[in-house]
């Protein structure tokens, strides 16, 4: 399926939006599916020649009720409002609303007839870090919180009620701030209950919420108990923690290597070794996005001393950092 890319580049006070291929939306006006949502949205902003690049622009400039193109998809997405200018110079995790940028978006071309062109949300990439928003998997969360709502309802009615609310704000098909407002409403819910979480799926939180507490909550304190609990779930997930040990013996020739001090165990306690590598989710907890899925290259296999160290604080250490410490302390 072809594909395109909305960048945007500094410009003026705010920056612009420019388009990769540049002639993939040009001339064209844009409209927005959201498959998982069952509705298709008038984006109300086209391509066109500007200054000699490629580039978006809305069809009402001065309206600000209506939303540029990335500032739509992620409202429509519930997530936060990125900002459009990069005022701060760095991005901090977890997201809050107009602190970070959209560096990248990319999508699916669905339709395309010379005048009008369908798109479909694929991700989106922030400025200053290398972190990626799957949409596809934030859209599909949210479908799913709003296919159940009556079930979220029975444990916080303020929530289902924000719920309610988006999924009305974004069934009427338009491009119009409630969007924003309606997402801005139930994130802030989602804060309150949960703590700052790169606005999860309610279900995946309340799920969370109910789980067994993790000895590294109490290095994360209160607000990042939930990001927290995910990320060591994940790594103590049996089933895909021998995924990763799967593909680590075939990367490293049989042998389960740290990746951190570089020790394989089996050499050094024979096969007992094998208990003492862990799996260990190398995206930064902060960072962490409790509807995207986990792919085995997010994982890392580690001895549990490297583990135990890199958990040691807030933020969690890198593996490089670990390597830069033993490198420090060797003789």
């Amino acid at each position: 399926m072809t594909t395109c890319e909305v960048h945007w580049r500094p410009s003026g006070g705010r920056g612009e939006f420019e388009f990769v291929p540049a002639d993939s939306l040009m001339d064209r006006d844009v409209v927005v599916d959201f498959d998982q949502l069952g509705i298709r949205i008038d984006s109300e902003v086209y391509g066109k020649q500007a200054q000699g690049k490629p580039r978006l622009r809305k069809r009402a400039p001065n309206d600000r009720s209506k939303l540029h193109l990335p500032q739509l998809v992620m409202a429509v997405a519930g997530l936060h409002e990125p900002a459009r200018s990069d005022k701060l110079g760095h991005v901090s995790f977890p997201l809050e609303n107009k602190k970070f940028l959209v560096q990248q978006m990319d999508f699916d071309v669905l339709e395309d007839d010379g005048m009008t062109i369908v798109l479909a949300p694929l991700r989106a990439s922030i400025l200053h870090s290398k972190a990626q928003f799957q949409l596809d998997d934030s859209l599909a969360a949210l479908a799913g919180d709003i296919a159940n709502v009556a079930e979220i309802a029975a444990r916080d009615p303020d929530l289902a009620a924000a719920i309610t609310a988006h999924a009305d704000a974004i069934s009427t098909g338009v491009n119009t701030g409630e969007l924003r407002r309606t997402a801005d409403a139930l994130i802030a819910l989602k804060v309150k209950r949960f703590g700052p979480t790169n606005a999860g799926a309610v279900r995946v939180l309340l799920a969370a919420e109910d789980g067994p507490e993790v000895e590294a909550e109490q290095i994360a304190g209160k607000e990042g108990r939930i990001l927290t609990r995910l990320h060591t779930y994940k790594e103590r997930d049996r089933k895909f923690a021998k995924q990763v040990r799967d593909h680590y013996r075939h990367v490293h020739g049989g042998k389960l290597r740290c990746e951190a001090c570089g020790t394989v165990p089996v050499e050094v306690y024979g096969n007992a070794g094998e208990r003492a590598m862990e799996a260990h989710h190398t995206v930064p907890i902060e960072e962490l996005q409790p509807d995207s899925v986990t792919l085995v290259e997010d994982m890392a296999m580690v001895c549990a001393g490297c583990h135990r160290v890199i958990h040691s604080q807030k933020p969690c250490l890198t593996i490089q950092e670990v390597r830069d410490l033993i490198a420090a302390h060797a003789p």
